[in-house]
């Protein structure tokens, strides 16, 4: 069955999704439930949300979840090169000043007992996910990834789109498929998928590469919610379409 127009559509055959939009270079991947999802690499990219210091770095006395993600994450990145898709670091990076929040995210941050956005970090670690700052980088088991090919993305809201530039480089570069990784996924990931999801962008979770530090049921809430707006796989799955498009290229 087609949905869509005749410019933007999905082709679904029983457990075979086809979104790829009649493209001669696609790739085919294995996602949840014994389906397979056929993609268009070139109008795709890879989303890497708050893999920062600030979330990360057991100097903060963060849990080791989010490090965890680096093997996964990394092997996405690879793949997605491969690929041939696009790769964009959406991160915290804010005033020092802090007047480009509004009240109500800075209430919720104190409320929830959280180090206040532009407060002094512990141990002369800087600002608190202001841009430039030692918390709002890369951590350094990623950024040993990153290339000057790459976007980076400050963001300022728990979605990584509102007031920035995001959807402006994907529709600049002819995205419409993202595959979204990295902390917290209840929280930052899930925000920007369905965001994303609101503004026609298909979407992929890749499931063994996002984390999230809070309760279990925020979890499975979260995975419910985005399950109705997005694809579920797994890095191995994407490594397997790289691989298989490089042999059959």
């Amino acid at each position: 069955m087609r949905y869509g127009n005749g410019e933007n559509y999905w082709i679904v055959e029983g457990n075979h999704f086809d979104i790829s939009r009649g493209t001669a270079e696609a790739a085919t991947m294995e996602i949840e439930g014994n389906e397979t999802l056929k993609f268009d690499p070139k109008r795709s990219a890879l989303i890497i949300i708050d893999m920062q210091n600030f979330f990360c770095s057991s100097l903060l006395g963060r849990s080791d979840g989010a490090i965890k993600l680096v093997p996964a994450i990394a092997s996405a990145i690879r793949s997605s090169r491969q690929l041939g898709m696009k790769i964009i670091w959406v991160n915290w990076g804010n005033r020092a000043d802090t007047a480009n929040l509004p009240p109500n995210m800075l209430y919720s941050r104190k409320r929830g007992g959280r180090t206040h956005i532009g407060e002094p970090l512990p141990d002369n670690l800087g600002l608190a996910l202001v841009k430039d700052s030692w918390s709002a980088a890369i951590i350094d088991e990623l950024a040993v990834l990153y290339d000057e090919s790459d976007y980076l993305v400050d963001k300022y809201r728990t979605s990584g789109f509102p007031g920035t530039n995001l959807d402006q480089i994907l529709r600049a570069n002819g995205i419409n498929t993202l595959f979204h990784t990295g902390v917290n996924t209840d929280q930052c990931v899930m925000f920007s998928l369905l965001d994303a999801a609101f503004l026609g962008y298909d979407n992929v979770l890749l499931t063994d590469c996002t984390a999230t530090t809070s309760p279990s049921y925020a979890m499975e809430g979260a995975i419910y919610n985005m399950r109705g707006r997005s694809f579920m796989a797994v890095s191995e799955s994407l490594m397997a379409a790289s691989s298989l498009l490089e042999t059959v290229n």
